[in-house]
Formats: C-alpha cells, structure tokens, sequence
C-alpha cells in the first residue's frame, strides 16, 4: 500500500510539474515573449491523448497523468498562440512533411489497434510532430524559454519514478519525453552552438 501511495505521489508531482511549469509559458506567449512552433503543438496535443490511452490499454497507472497533463498543456499553449498571433506556423516545407509524417503515425494506430503497436506509433508521431520545434530553436533559441522545458524534464523524472514496473509499454513515452524536452532545454541554453567560419579581413592589395 505504501508503494502503491508512493507512485501515486511520484503520478501527481509530474502532473503538476507539467501544468506548473506550463502556466510561466502560456504567460510568455501572452506577453508575445516567445514563439512556439503551432504545428508542433496542436500535433503533441492530439499524440499525447493517444499514448496516454494506449498506455491505460496495456494496464498502466499513475505513469499515464504525467501524458494525460501533456494533452491538456499542449492544447492550451496552441490556442494561445494562436489567438495572439505569436506561434510559428513553418520555417519550411519540412515543417509540414513532419507534420504529416505525425498524422500518418495517428492513421497506422487507428488501423493496427493494437496497443504495443500503437505506442510505437504515437511515439515516432510525437517525434514527428516535434522536429519542426527542435529546427526552430536551433535556429533562433530566443523564441522559446528554458523554465517550462526545465519544468517538463523534472516532471519527466516523476513520471519514471511513478512506474509501478520498468516495462517497455508503460516506459517508453516518457523516457522519450525526457529525451526530447533535454534536447530543447539544451538547445535554449545554446549548448549546441552553430559553428561559424571566420574569415579575417585583409587590407586590399593594389596590383600594378
């Protein structure tokens, strides 16, 4: 019973951790502070709901809050953005190649029905979804704000520590989310830096 509470702890500080750290974001997009990517968004909404009830199909317990509080943030931050006009809609045509790659991976779970199968799906479709989120701050970290990120990686640890097993149905989305959210939170911070080529000036020769 003890260990049973103990998880259920662990299911509840991720919750809060997500829609915690989600309130300082919505309140940057209001502020027209950062620029979420609205592709990315909208699609992690629609995914996440799918993981989520896919894990609770394969019997998992509190693990799944931590996606179910996922689903919720992931709408509200889309509709922020694009209600103030502030969200990044493409930085390219692969912005919506991805996007579709993610709608592909929501059909291949409707068709399979099969709840292992359909975690695979939801997570190469979150992967999907997300890639047009990961270019846009590798280009410009500035449009986005580490504390959420931050928030989310913590939220992400909870949620492995609520496992009531380490198995691969009930682990595998939030280690994914772990790795992704590191990966963003990295790249805010500018750990990963393009590398420029410096060419120093010369003064101009004359040739006679």
């Amino acid at each position: 019973m003890e260990l049973i509470l103990s998880k259920a702890t662990f299911g509840m500080l991720s919750s809060v951790f997500i829609l915690v750290g989600g309130i300082p974001y919505i309140n940057d997009i209001l502020k027209r502070q950062v620029k979420p990517h609205v592709l990315s968004w909208l699609g992690w909404g629609f995914i996440t709901a799918i993981g989520a009830f896919a894990m609770l199909a394969e019997g998992s317990t509190w693990a799944v809050a931590l996606i179910f509080a996922n689903t919720v943030m992931c709408l509200m931050i889309a509709f922020s953005a694009m209600t103030t006009k502030t969200g990044v809609w493409s930085t390219g045509i692969q912005d919506y190649v991805f996007f579709g790659a993610g709608l592909l991976g929501i059909l291949l779970w409707q068709i399979l029905d099969m709840p292992i199968l359909a975690l695979i799906c939801a997570i190469l479709a979150d992967l999907a979804f997300g890639i047009p989120t990961i270019i846009k701050t590798f280009k410009d970290p500035t449009t986005e704000t580490p504390l959420p990120w931050a928030m989310s990686v913590v939220a992400e640890i909870f949620g492995l520590l609520a496992l009531q097993n380490f198995v691969f149905h009930e682990a595998a989305y939030t280690v994914y989310l772990f790795i992704f959210d590191m990966i963003v939170f990295l790249l805010i911070l500018k750990i990963f830096k393009r590398k420029t080529i410096h060419i120093p000036e010369t003064e101009p020769t004359s040739h006679r």
